[in-house]
C-alpha cells in the first residue's frame, strides 16, 4: 500500500467538496487493513497543517475543510468510529479557531459539532452520571463506554468557547462538570 503523499494531501485540500469525495472514494485502498491507516494519515497530516503557524490562512482554511470532510466520510464508511470522528472534529474546531481571523463558524459549524457529539454519546448527562457512580465495579463494556464519553467531553471542552448558542454552551458546561467523575 502506498501512503498518501504530501502532493496527495495538498491536492485533496485544493479540491471542492464533491471532487474531494470522489477522490477519497476512488483512491482509498481496497484492502480493509490498509484503509484505516490511509484515512488516518490523510486526516492527521492535514490536521497538523491546520495547527501550523507557518501555513497561510487561505491554505489553513482549505486544510480545515479537508480534515472535516475526510473525517465525516471516514465515519460514514465506518473506517473510524463515530466517537473518534466527534473527537477529531471538536479538536479541529479548537485548532482552527485559535488563529486570529479564523472563520471557524462558517467552515466548521461548532454548534453542529457539539450537537453531533451529544447524539453520539446517546445518553443524558444524568444517565452517564449514574453509570459513573462506582464505575470500577461496572462491566468492562460500560467502563469503555464511559471512557469514550470522557474523551469526547475532553475534546468538547477544548472547543467550548466557539459554541455560539448560549443554551448549547450551557449544556456543554454541564457535561464538562461530570468529566472528572468518569474513568
Amino acid at each position: 500500500m502506498l501512503d498518501p503523499s504530501d502532493e496527495d494531501i495538498l491536492r485533496l485540500a485544493e479540491l471542492d467538496e464533491e471532487a474531494r469525495r470522489d477522490w477519497l472514494l476512488t483512491r482509498q485502498p481496497v484492502d480493509p487493513d490498509d484503509r484505516f491507516y490511509w484515512w488516518e494519515t490523510l486526516m492527521e497530516v492535514s490536521l497538523d497543517r491546520v495547527r501550523s503557524s507557518t501555513v497561510p490562512a487561505s491554505m489553513r482554511r482549505k486544510y480545515a475543510l479537508s480534515v472535516a470532510q475526510t473525517t465525516r466520510e471516514a465515519v460514514k464508511l465506518q473506517v473510524i468510529p463515530d466517537w473518534k470522528g466527534c473527537m477529531r472534529l471538536a479538536s479541529l474546531v479548537s485548532e482552527y479557531g485559535r488563529f486570529p481571523g479564523s472563520d471557524v463558524q462558517v467552515v466548521l459549524h461548532p454548534d453542529e459539532v457539539a450537537e453531533d457529539a451529544f447524539r453520539v454519546i446517546g445518553k443524558s448527562s444524568e444517565e452517564i452520571t449514574e453509570l459513573a457512580e462506582n464505575w470500577p465495579s461496572r462491566p468492562i463494556g460500560e467502563i469503555a463506554e464511559l471512557r469514550k464519553v470522557k474523551n469526547i467531553l475532553h475534546a468538547l471542552g477544548s472547543m467550548q468557547s466557539h459554541v455560539l448558542d448560549s443554551e448549547l454552551r450551557a449544556t456543554v458546561s454541564r457535561w464538562l462538570e461530570i468529566r472528572e467523575r468518569l474513568p
